[in-house]
């Protein structure tokens, strides 16, 4: 697909871009010289956000530098209840003291990945509880009822999917592209949000918000999607043996996060360096024909530099290739296999980084300790899982645990 936008051409080029409920209409948007502003909503349904989300969060990024203003959006009404996507099981509904944690655990990472105070285009960040739970019902009904088509939704496959294998679907469910398409009418209408941008499994919702806006306002609006990122396998990006890999610090360390894109597919690599880089086109042809060649690690290097440098600013990089040389290179002072989880002090013991327990106890308070990079505070912490365990800037021992 060819655009009159510049700034479209060069989405489209590096994979961003997906569907579109009316391409040339929006490329004549964005060639008429004025700000646009569009939303991305993320709901709280876990703690916080996986690469999956970084697509989206990239997006944001690039989007913003090039002047568009961003409508950041908490689903924290819309995580209360399931959203019909591609799954073939309806989500499981949350207590709501745990979409509130979950939306303020996100939220905070938001703020550190998206800019909140710049220029003439800062983003804004909104709650959809805020408006959704004033919503009387019946005065719902009445004005919105007759604008849904069920025959349309019925046909949406996110839908349809489901009834074909006469698998449940609820009420509240169902409901669900509703409520996400009066949040696309109530930014349009209050903070003049042009598009609505999500994964290709928020399509559906997508394409019912735009044409809510055509039928009770008479103008138009948009609905643009983003791939969603799999792997050259076809696996969904991000999941590894260990689980999820999450964009919090606290759920993924800075060093496993590195890791695993130092660690992908050689396939991979030049769909993510269009992705998740600032790379120029040419030179990730370039790396297109190292495929399989020992030098496609540089080129995972620099990808797995430039991930973990936008997720964790204050990442320490050089610490964390260091540690990671030493792993590829066999390096480390030694690796240990636990027949089952283990304290802290009682595995610096066992890997002879110190000398007794009360010598390890000595050396977590003095903060020399540090398991996955991050700065071991507890002697009682337990290591249940493989963790690289350094004391010091060279001392370097590999935890597995059976």
């Amino acid at each position: 697909m060819k655009f009159d936008s510049q700034l479209l051409n060069s989405l489209h080029e590096r994979g961003f871009l997906y569907q579109f409920t009316d391409a040339e209409a929006m490329d004549r948007l964005f060639c008429n010289g004025e700000q646009i502003s569009f939303y991305i909503g993320f709901d709280p349904t876990a703690k916080g956000l996986h690469i999956g989300h970084l697509l989206w969060i990239k997006l944001v990024d690039k989007l913003q530098r090039a002047g568009l203003r961003p409508i950041i959006l908490c689903g924290g009404a819309t995580g209360k209840i399931g959203d019909p996507t591609w799954k073939d099981k309806q989500r499981v509904m949350l207590h709501e003291n745990s979409v509130i944690e979950n939306a303020e655990s996100i939220m905070q990472k938001l703020r550190q990945l998206i800019s909140f105070d710049v220029g003439n285009n800062p983003a804004i960040l909104v709650n959809n509880d805020d408006w959704l739970s004033k919503l009387g019902y019946m005065e719902f009904l009445r004005e919105f009822g007759p604008l849904f088509s069920v025959n349309k939704m019925l046909t949406m496959d996110s839908v349809s999917a489901r009834l074909e294998r006469q698998q449940h679907l609820s009420f509240l469910e169902f409901n669900y592209m509703l409520l996400q398409a009066y949040d696309f009418l109530y930014l349009f209408e209050n903070h003049g949000c042009q598009i609505q941008i999500g994964g290709a499994d928020q399509w559906s919702n997508m394409i019912f918000g735009a044409d809510l806006i055509r039928r009770k306002t008479g103008e138009q609006a948009f609905g643009m999607s983003i791939p969603l990122l799999t792997t050259a396998s076809g696996t969904k990006m991000g999941k590894t043996e260990g689980g999820t890999v999450w964009l919090n610090e606290d759920m993924t360390s800075p060093f496993d996060f590195w890791q695993y894109w130092r660690n992908v597919d050689d396939q991979d690599v030049p769909k993510l360096l269009r992705l998740f880089t600032d790379m120029e086109l040419p030179e990730v042809s370039a790396a297109e024909s190292m495929i399989c060649t020992k030098e496609i690690n540089e080129f995972k290097i620099e990808l797995a530099d430039s991930a973990t440098s936008f997720v964790h600013s204050n990442a320490d990089l050089d610490r964390i290739k260091s540690m990671a040389q030493g792993v590829f290179d066999d390096s480390i002072e030694n690796t240990i296999k636990l027949d089952a989880p283990m304290q802290l002090d009682e595995v610096l013991v066992k890997a002879k980084l110190a000398e007794s327990k009360t010598a390890a106890k000595r050396l977590i308070e003095g903060n020399g300790v540090k398991i996955d990079d991050i700065t071991a505070t507890s002697y009682t912490q337990v290591i249940d899982k493989e963790s690289i365990i350094s004391v010091g800037k060279k001392r370097l021992v590999k935890v597995s645990v059976a």
